[in-house]
């Protein structure tokens, strides 16, 4: 007897298992805590865009006829919690696939291809697959592909995007009172990793004053904010810098434990860039451990909860707390 291969939809209260069709046989109430949680900085801040932002998907991929989302989460027989970043449903029956990727490896190529194939054989439906890269642009993206050269997605890197161009363009609208839509939120939020000829830091601070003055509406204005904290715990290093953008964002109280985690984020890449400057790879493990701890003890004399500190960085309690 031939053998069919099963798939089921995850979400967060039912499981829809599929046939090749894409047709639903059966339910269940199931609720899978083993699926896996996203601490990436970049990765919460574009899935707040594709959460909150109805018009983000259009803004990335150009088509403007995104009717809504799709399932993204799968159980297969080659995958246990198959976790796509977005999917979304064109109103002719297409589906658009959008993963997100700071860093580009032919290991994580051939992953997404793997992802395509198996939301094609789930759904039955025909795919268009973007990656949204934040990361260095790839020096070759047919080299990253399936062996056979089948996967070709189209890539939206943001370093190729000119971001004092697109800066200037909004202050434009901003200072002749035009209305800043969906699609100029969406470029103020990716701005920190557009290209520049200066800091990602010097970057966050100026786009505070922007944030401050912007007439939007108000849910988008909280995406925004919600943003520019972790953009800031991420890239901010001077506490004087940090205190402005915190004061600029007052309304975001809820975003502790992920300014936390922004905040090591950064010290953990800034750690791990000298210790591959200094070629050396124990070098690099002293210089990730010692900011772990310089950034724990940092947020900890800020007020936030000891516990949440130990659960983002893995430290224990004793070793934040010696001298």
């Amino acid at each position: 007897m031939e053998k069919k291969t099963l798939y089921v939809v995850l979400t967060n209260i039912n499981m829809f298992e599929l046939n090749h069709k894409g047709v639903v046989i059966m339910t269940k109430n199931i609720v899978d805590t083993s699926l896996p949680k996203k601490h990436d900085t970049e990765d919460k801040i574009f899935n707040h865009c594709c959460v909150e932002i109805e018009e983000f998907a259009e803004f990335l991929t150009k088509f403007k006829d995104i009717g809504g989302t799709f399932h993204k989460r799968f159980l297969s027989d080659d995958y246990r919690d198959l976790d796509l970043d977005n999917v979304f449903l064109r109103k002719n029956g297409d589906l658009v696939h959008i993963e997100h990727h700071s860093i580009m490896s032919g290991e994580w190529m051939r992953r997404d291809f793997q992802y395509l194939t198996t939301l094609h054989r789930a759904s039955g439906r025909f795919i268009h697959p973007f990656i949204f890269n934040t990361g260095e642009i790839p020096k070759s993206t047919i080299e990253f592909a399936s062996p056979n050269s089948f996967y070709n997605p189209s890539f939206i890197n943001t370093q190729e995007i000119e971001g004092s161009v697109r800066l200037n363009n909004i202050k434009y609208k901003i200072d002749n009172n035009q209305k800043i839509n969906a699609f100029d939120v969406s470029d103020l939020i990716w701005m920190p990793k557009y290209r520049w000829d200066r800091e990602i830091e010097s970057v966050v601070v100026e786009l505070v004053d922007i944030y401050n003055n912007i007439i939007v509406d108000e849910n988008l204005l909280e995406v925004l904010r919600k943003s520019l904290v972790l953009w800031a715990g991420k890239y901010v290093s001077e506490e004087g810098n940090i205190e402005k953008v915190i004061r600029g964002a007052q309304e975001v109280i809820d975003l502790k434990k992920d300014i936390v985690s922004a905040r090591i984020d950064g010290m953990l890449c800034r750690a791990e860039k000298r210790g591959m400057e200094a070629g050396m790879e124990a070098g690099m493990e002293a210089g990730i451990d010692k900011g772990k701890l310089e950034t724990a003890r940092n947020m900890l004399e800020r007020g936030f909860a000891l516990e949440d500190i130990c659960d983002v960085t893995g430290l224990c309690e004793e070793d934040i707390l010696k001298g």
